[in-house]
């Protein structure tokens, strides 16, 4: 984690306030993608901290009671993707196959019957989130495969709003032509994408090609059908949707980890992933109670 992060926690959604300073003035001039980045950075330190306040009263509840009257002028919808959607209103837009919910936003993973449901909302740009899957990552495959919970993905794409860019969007297409193949797939496709993940300031899950080459990293992937669907973005219009859909869901960053309607302690107040130990044992209280 770089030296100029202060005290981060999370990826925070820009449609959410920021505490101040606003600092309006500074958004008009153009400012280097490292800089835009740091301080991002520091909007979700400050977000990081009121959060854990919130906790203690019900985070769900206030973070959305902070968030009226909010307006939607910053999205993260590409302009790219609106393109698409405007040309595709003649049919509708592909659904990748194995998801669930309205126009198959969510994306489960696991046995239909576990004892719980773990809900993860997550942007692939999030450093938070790259850095909580490669520490809780095993844990979450081994309570899958015991039966303790299945897991629903809710992926957000706010980052290229906040950060410039359409890498959030593209490479959520391409985990939508991955879960079209099959849930495990999907699964295992976002493990790489996070475990290759590109630096902020860097929009590298822009690029078809690099998403199609990581795809060789998971058996069986990387098909004709796999590779024709990421080039062509055939999945770009649901992933606008699914983008979109996130604003929706009450959260008010990311990553979110919910089991069974009970927030999970993923980072610390420095915003380093917590323990393997404290995080299944939390899982599982919240199952039991």
């Amino acid at each position: 984690m770089s030296n100029n992060f202060r005290k981060p926690q999370r990826g925070t959604d820009p449609q959410k306030p920021r505490q101040k300073p606003r600092q309006a003035p500074r958004q008009k001039a153009k400012v280097p993608p490292k800089q835009k980045a740091a301080a991002f950075r520091e909007a979700q330190a400050a977000r990081a901290r009121r959060r854990r306040v919130l906790l203690g009263l019900g985070a769900v509840a206030a973070a959305m009671a902070i968030g009226v009257g909010v307006g939607t002028q910053l999205t993260g919808r590409t302009a790219e993707a609106d393109e698409t959607l405007a040309s595709g209103s003649e049919r509708p837009p592909a659904i990748p196959a194995n998801t669930s919910g309205k126009d198959g936003v969510a994306v489960p993973y696991g046995d239909k019957n576990a004892k719980g449901t773990l809900i993860v909302y997550a942007d692939m740009r999030c450093p938070y989130c790259a850095a909580v899957e490669k520490q809780l990552g095993p844990a979450v495959d081994k309570l899958v495969a015991d039966g303790t919970i299945k897991v629903e993905y809710r992926m957000a794409a706010f980052l290229d709003g906040a950060l410039g860019g359409k890498g959030s969007h593209t490479a959520l297409a391409a985990l939508g032509a991955a879960a079209n193949e099959s849930p495990r797939k999907f699964y295992e496709y976002q493990h790489v994408l996070y475990a290759n993940q590109p630096p902020e300031d860097k929009d590298s899950f822009a690029s078809t090609a690099k998403l199609v080459d990581l795809a060789k990293k998971v058996p069986g992937l990387n098909s004709a059908t796999f590779n024709k669907a990421v080039k062509e973005k055939t999945y770009l219009p649901w992933a606008q949707k699914t983008g979109d859909r996130f604003h929706e869901y009450g959260v008010s960053g990311t990553p979110t980890f919910m089991v069974d309607g009970k927030q999970m302690t993923v980072l610390d107040d420095e915003g380093h992933p917590v323990s393997t130990k404290a995080f299944v044992e939390e899982v599982r209280n919240a199952i039991k109670g």
